[in-house]
């Protein structure tokens, strides 16, 4: 981690990466519940009976990655 601190940091400035790429909305996490892919960090919501992680594997990862970068954008700066 001290070597290279860039490589755990976050994607999506640690909000949940399902509700940036499904509603492009900043909602907060369990930090219990993420997933590396390609060597980046994405986080989770994970409570009453919701886990987005379960949703955004059964939706198809890769195409909500690009969605998320995509709504990130706009995201980032509110």
């Amino acid at each position: 981690f001290k070597m290279e601190p860039a490589r755990y940091v976050p994607q999506y400035g640690g909000w949940c990466a399902y509700a940036v790429a499904e509603n492009n909305s900043k909602v907060g996490i369990n930090p219990e519940s993420y997933e590396i892919r390609d060597g980046k960090l994405y986080l989770f919501y994970n409570a009453f009976f919701t886990n987005t992680l379960e949703s955004w594997l059964e939706a198809g990862p890769e195409e909500l990655r690009d969605k998320a970068d995509e709504n990130w954008e706009g995201l980032k700066s509110r």
